[in-house]
């Protein structure tokens, strides 16, 4: 390998031959005919005069015009529609990396598209650049003393002095146009000559003198160097610098690009292409000076786009040529220009063709197709060969034979009058040699062995769709089709038959067998084919949906149909193989109807189509295996909330937004952007989602990372080219890093809060549970209480009857061994006043059993009494209180409707056991006086008050012991003194001994304290006080302290401490209790409420409920 500094001596030999070859002359050059395919900004008027054109990295042309603004061009948008791309308009910029570079006086700017610009590095003050360019990884500026160069990748930045230049080359003022790095050393082109990098300066070529020079391009690949001068463009060879120069164009070069076999040169007179392989120049010129031609002759500037095209700046507008496109070679004739072709058939000889047109019918040779010969002057309809001697033609006089060897006419008086005079429209020959005709709406045939003429007239059309007029005449195997302007009719075995399914396609507009025997039909609807072994018709899809097709033709490879979208090829089988159209060297609407021939020429197959420009030929077997440039797909342009941050890819960085932004998505296809369908999918998904427009919108985009596919729409998926651009969504403020921190600290402080205030809510919960539990508690209290009392004066009662039963029993017993002496001394009389005397106690035992009469029973008050001491002695001796009885009743007897003496009994006993101290005695003396019984109790225990006091005793008030024993027919009165009390009870006496009732004692339990004795004495005074004074409505806590001389606070809180509750509560105990008593009594809730102490019958109630836990009116149901 040959050093970089090895072609330092070549460029100095290259450059010498400058001065020689700029004095070089014209050429003589060739000229061809060509498409450029303009901007579709041109269909709405809009003409783009660029200056500059740079390649986008992924596709799409930047467009610098002449008034400093740069915008993007994807193959079907310009943008953006209004401004520019760059935030300030400049009239000197560069391309490189994807960003556009700038100067303002000393200073170099970097603009990526979309974006505010950077600022990349500032020279020294008062220095003002003139001019900047790339080459390479460079980027190059120039003022009139300096030339700089700065490396993108490295940053670095190096300075070269013209200081010599002006030295040597004595010019008043240096203007550099162009500079590129070759090989190791930068080449200037100024306006004073070529010179070359020396260390940190420049030394002029001597040879180039001080010609202008102003473009310079050095290929790579070729190693050459293209030097553009005002006299054209100068290829040397840089390894071989003695080589022959060769000089393209003769003008002023602007513009220079290369291709795989091409030199692409623009200038002031037009544009030159040089071949590699042919070595020949030819300048392209346009045969559509209108839509499809270059307009204007300065070629400002020339881009390849690596896809098989070139990309045009002229003065006039931006437009583009294919490479491809070059498959298709135009010709244009001159004698045919306004002649327009009608028809074209391949000569019998295969060596050209026939060209039918409205002024006459022309042969012409394939080798020359600018030498056309006519063979029949006028207006030709149609022509039928049916050998290689004799052409017959339609015209509108009648048939005309022309014979080719001796290319004179024949005579045609020997044909029926109706053939030579009538004005014959189309003309075709059968398999077996019979002519079809058709004059005006007439189908005829004509045999020519006999020469017998067959009128088949127009009645066969259909009446529906009368008018009606023949379009074509087809012979094929099958028989004759016939095409119409609403459908194809047959005619087959003398019948002529109208094949109904066509008529849904239309006029007929040119009809073709294949070599199968198919039959396609190209229609004004579309196109169809009637395979040979089927009698029905099969669609055939096209490369777009509504297309007009126009022309069928075959070959070797396979099926050509031309539509008004360029040229298909099918296989036999009516499956789409290839497409070519625009802007792949044809143009839309270009083919004519009908006419298209397909030959062998020099052995191989050629394409001739009929267009509006002229003719058009291709070689079948090239367009075979030839593969249209693939379309790329482009991201033209990236809004983010309907604002542009992207155009045409100009940054490869993945856009970040905020979350809940839209983005939209613009897309475009370069070279071919013919009715673009897209499909795309995120990343992760599987399947494609089709997209029937040209942009995209995504919106509600949760935060992550994504990467949108995009790629053409293909019934082949994997030939399709994909695209791809990625970007993030970021995560909301309250997803941030620094929000999870405060989310955090602030779930912790709402834990700690919520458990702070769960733990004052359960705390207030279980206060209030607490005091429901302890409510609850003191009301089961208070009702077990009740129960335990009345449950112990009911045990007590019982045993008292049972005492009774036994006392009873005891008293029948002597009787019973009297009874039984008796009998067995045979003493009847005796014996039946015994058995009187047990029936009489019997019934006493009955009576006490049955307490709930209302009759008048006897009772033995004796018994009774003795049987209540004895169930109180057991009581009295723990109490440590003597009971002392002198009973000098045997058998007293007394009547009552209600045994109630025993609960009257257990009632006095029961308040005994109360009141009396330790070793002080209980007194029962039982005595009858004047027909009455007396039970006197005296004892020396606390004071009973007289019958009128309000004096508790066992818990019934005096006045209800009162009732009881006047409810058992007796008396009761009470004495009582601080020294002793005395309580005498009689009743009326009877002869008849009576049932002695049964008395029910309860034992008041009372808190087991141990308390001193002063204490119990206050106590016992403030209890007394309260039982005389509960009833009172207005006695309260202040009441007992007047009566007790002391301060109502000093009473709350020594009370308190002896019984554990305040005075209040106490009171509301007794007087609940007394209020249970009387409801037990059968007491009205009312009378009970005021007759306790209560003002309020329903805040008695509210009360009772509260303490007992239920009631009064609940509490009496229960207890019924």
């Amino acid at each position: 390998m040959k050093g970089k500094n090895d072609y330092f001596k070549p460029l100095l030999w290259i450059l010498g031959f400058l001065t020689l070859l700029l004095a070089q002359g014209t050429q003589a050059l060739d000229k061809a005919p060509s498409i450029f395919y303009p901007l579709p900004a041109q269909a709405q008027g809009k003409i783009f005069a660029a200056q500059n054109l740079f390649l986008g990295e992924e596709g799409g042309i930047w467009i610098h015009d002449v008034h400093g603004k740069v915008v993007f061009f994807d193959g079907q948008n310009i943008l953006p529609r209004r401004g520019s791309v760059l935030s300030q308009e400049s009239e000197n910029i560069t391309y490189l990396n994807n960003a556009f570079w700038t100067f303002i006086d000393n200073e170099l700017y970097r603009t990526y598209p979309a974006q505010d610009r950077e600022l990349v590095f500032s020279l020294t003050p008062g220095i003002i650049i003139k001019k900047i360019g790339s080459s390479g990884n460079f980027i190059w500026l120039a003022d009139e003393t300096h030339f700089y160069t700065y490396h993108a990748q490295t940053h670095k930045l190096v300075t070269y002095s013209f200081k010599e230049m002006y030295q040597l080359n004595q010019a008043s003022r240096l203007i550099v146009n162009d500079a590129k790095f070759v090989l190791s050393k930068w080449v200037l082109a100024t306006n004073a000559g070529v010179y070359l990098s020396d260390g940190e300066s420049f030394s002029h070529v001597l040879s180039s003198g001080k010609n202008f020079i102003e473009k310079l391009y050095f290929s790579e690949k070729r190693r050459e160097l293209v030097i553009g001068t005002l006299n054209g463009g100068l290829i040397i060879d840089v390894e071989d610098p003695k080589r022959q120069q060769k000089l393209v164009g003769d003008s002023h070069v602007l513009s220079v690009a290369e291709t795989d076999q091409e030199y692409w040169i623009g200038t002031e007179d037009g544009l030159f292409v040089h071949s590699f392989l042919t070595g020949k120049t030819v300048k392209l010129e346009s045969n559509d000076q209108d839509n499809n031609g270059l307009p204007g002759n300065k070629i400002y500037s020339l881009v390849n786009d690596l896809q098989g095209g070139i990309w045009i700046a002229t003065d006039k507008g931006v437009r583009y040529f294919s490479l491809f496109g070059q498959k298709f070679k135009r010709h244009s004739i001159a004698q045919l220009n306004n002649n327009p072709i009608t028809k074209i058939v391949t000569r019998s000889d295969n060596k050209g063709y026939l060209f039918l047109t409205r002024q006459g019918l022309y042969q012409v040779d394939a080798e020359d197709w600018q030498e056309p010969k006519l063979i029949f002057p006028g207006e030709v309809h149609d022509v039928a060969q049916i050998d290689d001697h004799s052409l017959w033609i339609a015209t509108h006089t009648g048939i005309v034979i022309y014979h080719l060897q001796t290319k004179k006419m024949i005579e045609t008086s020997v044909l029926p009058l109706k053939l030579r005079s009538n004005d014959t429209k189309h003309l075709e020959f059968d398999h077996e040699g019979l002519l079809w005709g058709a004059t005006g709406n007439h189908l005829w045939s004509y045999q020519l062995a006999d020469n017998s003429l067959t009128d088949f007239g127009s009645e066969w059309f259909v009446d529906a769709f009368l008018p009606a007029k023949i379009i074509k005449l087809k012979s094929t195997r099958r028989g004759i089709f016939i095409g119409t302007d609403h459908g194809v009719y047959l005619f087959d075995k003398g019948k002529i038959v109208f094949l109904r399914a066509t008529s849904h396609y239309g006029q007929s507009i040119d009809i073709f067998e294949s070599s199968k025997g198919d039959v396609w039909f190209a229609s004004a609807y579309g196109v169809f084919v009637l395979a040979h072994d089927r009698s029905d018709i099969r669609s055939i899809d096209m490369v777009e949906e509504n297309i007009s097709p126009k022309c069928l033709t075959e070959t070797g490879n396979g099926i050509w149909l031309t539509s008004s979208q360029g040229i298909s090829l099918y296989n036999p089988m009516g499956e789409m193989v290839k497409h070519f159209g625009d802007p792949h060297g044809l143009m839309n609407n270009e083919f004519k109807s009908g006419v298209c021939e397909s030959s062998i020429i020099n052995n191989q197959q050629q394409l001739l189509l009929g267009s509006r420009f002229g003719l058009v030929t291709a070689w079948s077997s090239e367009l075979t295996v030839a593969t249209p440039p693939n379309t790329n797909i482009i991201f033209s342009q990236v809004n983010v909330d309907h604002i542009p941050v992207m155009f045409g890819r100009g940054r490869f960085q993945t856009l970040e937004l905020e979350y809940g932004s839209s983005i939209s998505f613009l897309f475009g296809a370069l070279p071919e952007s013919r009715a673009l369908s897209l499909e795309y999918r995120i990343a992760g998904d599987k399947e494609w989602q089709r997209l029937e427009s040209a942009q995209l919108t995504l919106d509600h985009l949760l935060p992550g990372h994504y990467r949108l596919l995009v790629r053409n729409y293909s019934p082949n998926p994997q030939n399709s080219m994909i695209n791809s651009l990625s970007f993030i969504v970021d995560n909301p403020w309250y997803w941030s890093s620094w929000a999870i921190v405060l989310y955090l600290c602030l779930s912790i402080g709402l834990i700690a809060f919520a458990s702070w205030w769960r733990s004052r809510w359960v705390t207030k919960v279980n206060r209030k549970l607490k005091a429901q539990v302890a409510l609850k508690t003191d009301q089961l209290r208070h009702q077990s209480k009740i129960v335990l009392t009345n449950n112990q004066q009911l045990r007590k009662q019982l045993q008292i009857r049972h005492i009774v039963v036994e006392q009873m029993l005891d008293s029948i017993t002597p009787t019973l061994n009297q009874l039984i002496y008796r009998s067995q001394l045979h003493q009847l009389a005796r014996l039946e006043s015994l058995a009187l005397k047990v029936k009489r106690e019997l019934a006493l035992l009955r009576n006490v059993r049955n307490d709930k009469t209302a009759t008048q029973l006897l009772y033995d008050l004796s018994i009774i009494l003795n049987s209540c001491v004895d169930g109180w002695r057991e009581e009295f001796a723990k109490a440590n209180i003597s009971l002392a009885v002198n009973n000098e009743l045997k058998q007293a007897y007394i009547e009552s409707a209600h045994f109630n003496l025993d609960i009257i009994f257990n009632t006095l006993l029961s308040d005994a056991v109360k009141r009396l101290y330790r070793n002080q005695e209980l007194q029962i003396h039982c005595y009858e006086r004047e027909k009455r019984l007396f039970i006197v109790m005296i004892d020396c225990g606390d004071q009973v008050q007289s019958i009128n006091s309000d004096k508790r005793i066992s818990g019934f008030e005096l006045e209800e012991m009162q009732l009881l024993v006047q409810r058992s027919g007796g008396e009761i009165h009470i004495f009582s003194s601080p020294e002793r009390n005395l309580v005498e009870l009689s009743w009326p006496s009877v002869e008849l001994v009576s049932d002695a009732p049964e008395m029910i004692v309860v034992e008041e339990h009372s808190e087991d304290k141990s308390i001193d004795v002063t204490e119990k004495e206050w106590l016992k005074k403030v209890e007394k006080l309260v039982h005389n004074y509960y009833s009172d409505p207005e006695f309260s806590t202040s009441s007992a302290a007047k009566s007790l001389f002391v301060s109502e606070r000093s009473l709350q809180r020594r009370f308190k401490a002896i019984t554990n509750k305040t005075f209040k509560e106490y009171l509301n105990e007794i007087r609940l209790e007394k209020a249970c008593q009387y409801l037990l009594a059968g007491g009205k809730v009312a009378q009970v409420a005021f007759d306790c102490g209560f003002n309020d019958p329903s805040y008695f109630s509210q009360r009772f409920k509260h303490h007992f836990g239920l009631s009064p009116t609940q509490f009496v149901d229960d207890n019924e």
